[in-house]
């Protein structure tokens, strides 16, 4: 059975803008082992990374139909 813990695909394909895991943690003041963390998991797109965080840190936004 495949790792259902990485959600982020390695087969997709990706553009825009990309994070760096330190640029990243920079950005979101988080600490080195939560934005590898998270970065793992979710990739280096700026764009998901960026959606992802607003999602934390307000989740009744995206509970709203």
């Amino acid at each position: 059975m495949p790792d259902q813990s990485k959600l982020f695909p390695d087969h997709r394909r990706l553009s825009g803008e990309r994070y760096t895991v330190e640029s990243f943690r920079a950005a979101y003041e988080l600490t080195r082992e939560e934005a590898q963390r998270l970065f793992d998991k979710f990739g280096p797109s700026k764009r998901e990374l960026d959606l992802l965080m607003r999602a934390r840190r307000n989740p009744a936004q995206f509970l709203n139909f």
